[in-house]
C-alpha cells in the first residue's frame, strides 16, 4: 500500500516581448526659398547735334560783332595814315623836282584824276559753316540672377529598444502527501483506540 503522494507542480510564468523599433520624425517638409534679380537694360541715347556758325557770313556783309568792327577800323586807320605818308612824300617829292616842269597845279590835277578801284562782290560772298556730331547709343545689359535657397530639414529617427518581461506566476514545488493513517506511540493514544480482549 501507497502511504506517500508525491505532486510536482510545475513552474508558471508569463512572458511578454515587445520588439525594437525605429521612429521616424518628420516635423516640416523640405522648403525652398526663391529670390530672383529680373534682369536689366540701360540705354542712354545722344541726339545729333549740328552746328551752324554764320559769323564770316555776317561778316561778308558787313553784320559784324563789336571786337571785329573794331579791329577792322584800327587796321583801315593805320592802312589810311601809311597811304598818307606814302602820298606827302610823294608829294614831297614831285614838288622837289620844280626843275624839270613841275608845277603844283599838275600834281593836284593828277591826285585828283585818280579813279578809285572797283570791284564786282556778291553778298554774301560766303557761306555758314556747317558741323555736326552724329547721334550716338550706348547699351548697358545686366542679366537676371536666381537665387534658390533650400532649407532641408533633418530627418529625425528615434531608436526604441525591445522589451523583454518575465512574470512568474507560479513557482514550482514538490508536494508530499502521506496517505496513511497517523502512528500514534503509544498505541493507546490513538482516539480509534480499541484494546483487544483476551
Amino acid at each position: 500500500m501507497q502511504l506517500l503522494k508525491i505532486t510536482s507542480v510545475p513552474i508558471e510564468y508569463k512572458i511578454q516581448i515587445e520588439r525594437p523599433r525605429l521612429e521616424l520624425n518628420n516635423a516640416q517638409s523640405p522648403s525652398a526659398k526663391i529670390s530672383q534679380t529680373p534682369s536689366k537694360i540701360m540705354m542712354r541715347t545722344q541726339n545729333v547735334k549740328v552746328r551752324l556758325d554764320t559769323s564770316d557770313m555776317r561778316s561778308s556783309i558787313g553784320l559784324k560783332s563789336a571786337p571785329t568792327l573794331i579791329s577792322e577800323a584800327a587796321q583801315r586807320g593805320l592802312q589810311a595814315a601809311q597811304r598818307a605818308t606814302a602820298e606827302y612824300a610823294q608829294f614831297g617829292n614831285q614838288m622837289s623836282q620844280i626843275q624839270d616842269g613841275a608845277t603844283i597845279a599838275n600834281i593836284t590835277a593828277q591826285k585828283l584824276l585818280r579813279q578809285p578801284d572797283t570791284q564786282l562782290v556778291f553778298l554774301p560772298s560766303t557761306g555758314p559753316e556747317i558741323t555736326w556730331q552724329p547721334n550716338s547709343i550706348e547699351k548697358k545689359y545686366q542679366p537676371g540672377h536666381l537665387g534658390i535657397d533650400w532649407k532641408i530639414e533633418r530627418n529625425v529617427m528615434d531608436y526604441v529598444p525591445g522589451k523583454f518581461q518575465m512574470s512568474i506566476m507560479q513557482y514550482p514545488k514538490v508536494q508530499i502527501e502521506y496517505l496513511g493513517e497517523p502512528n500514534y506511540v503509544p498505541p493507546s493514544a490513538s482516539p480509534n483506540y480499541e484494546e483487544e480482549s483476551a
